[in-house]
């Protein structure tokens, strides 16, 4: 796909509006990165990044949880913005498809009812052809999430893939014991996708065994209940995404359900470990770094019209993959 990079101005000013969800946010962060790097000043809306902004020091960070489409076209050459933000505005009332210099990203699939592949996207009086678009336009071709929102970086908005982009900055110091700390995300918002308590107290007691600190994190919410789930264990809760990414400084490895948890250890240079029930190149993967592992089951049935899965996770395969620290000093 040939692309007219002539729309990208130095000092353009591009607003990427991202969605709640930390493992989507992470993918708009990555965006707004590419796009600093190529020379635009660029704002980030994003109200789970905004307590984190002290280490985005290369990005304005906005914390609007109901961000202003409307005002942010009006200020901006570009919005980049996540469908939902559409849907939403849609369902009270406000038209956004007018606003000609938004862009709308989906993660698999754009809503029929807006017609968006009928529509152009207008930059300072240029077209940039096909920028409103899905991230994966292909589940089964094996890349990760982020590897398709370097592609749409490249190929719609005529992005260097080989420029670098920032990353976090300013974190603090990586703690002195974190290289045998190991933290465990036990839950996602969907319980379909978790694997199962017994499953996770079970892999956690075989690491200690061998040496590892092995701790938990939840939402406030969960931490009680999860605390009951896993006597043996400290759980974790974070009021906020700086907490935790101030926590993951002192832990070398990640493990965790598909989830947000294990993208965000991915983005900080963790180890991680998916467990889920879908193929190991599934596109939702934590692809931020190359140290990055699935873990799926070895097979699955279905009983009562639900997949079977839980059972047949082959937990060895990270207390394998992992040093043995038991005897060495702390």
């Amino acid at each position: 796909m040939s692309v007219d990079k002539a729309w990208l101005r130095p000092g353009m000013k591009v607003a990427v509006v991202s969605c709640p969800a930390l493992g989507d946010t992470t993918l708009f962060l990555r965006l707004a990165w590419r796009l600093h790097a190529a020379g635009a000043q660029v704002t980030l809306v994003s109200a789970p990044l905004y307590p984190a902004r002290e280490y985005l020091p290369d990005l304005e960070v906005v914390g609007d949880a109901q961000p202003d489409i409307v005002q942010l076209a009006e200020q901006y050459d570009l919005v980049i913005c996540y469908i939902d933000w559409l849907i939403l505005a849609s369902r009270a009332g406000v038209d956004l498809l007018p606003l000609s210099n938004v862009a709308y990203l989906a993660g698999k699939k754009l809503p029929r009812q807006f017609q968006l592949e009928q529509r152009s996207v207008t930059v300072a009086g240029q077209v940039l052809a096909y920028a409103h678009n899905v991230i994966c336009r292909d589940p089964k071709a094996g890349k990760t999430m982020v590897q398709w929102i370097d592609l749409y970086a490249q190929e719609v908005l005529g992005l260097d893939p080989a420029v670098p982009v920032p990353g976090l900055k300013a974190l603090p110091p990586v703690a002195a014991d974190a290289e045998r700390r190991l933290v465990i995300f036990p839950t996602t918002p969907h319980a379909s996708k978790n694997y199962s308590s017994r499953g996770f107290r079970r892999l956690a007691r075989e690491l200690v065994a061998r040496g590892w600190q092995v701790e938990f994190v939840g939402t406030p919410a969960e931490q009680a209940s999860l605390q009951r789930q896993y006597p043996d264990f400290t759980v974790h809760a974070f009021t906020d995404l700086k907490g935790l990414i101030d926590f993951l400084r002192s832990c070398s490895v990640v493990v965790s359900n598909d989830s947000g948890g294990g993208h965000l250890g991915s983005l900080m240079g963790l180890r991680t470990f998916t467990i889920t029930r879908r193929r190991s190149d599934f596109t939702w993967r934590p692809g931020f770094n190359a140290f990055n592992s699935v873990i799926h089951p070895r097979f699955t049935f279905k009983w009562m019209g639900e997949t079977v899965w839980r059972p047949f996770i082959p937990l060895r395969r990270i207390v394998q993959a992992l040093p043995d620290w038991k005897g060495r000093p702390a």
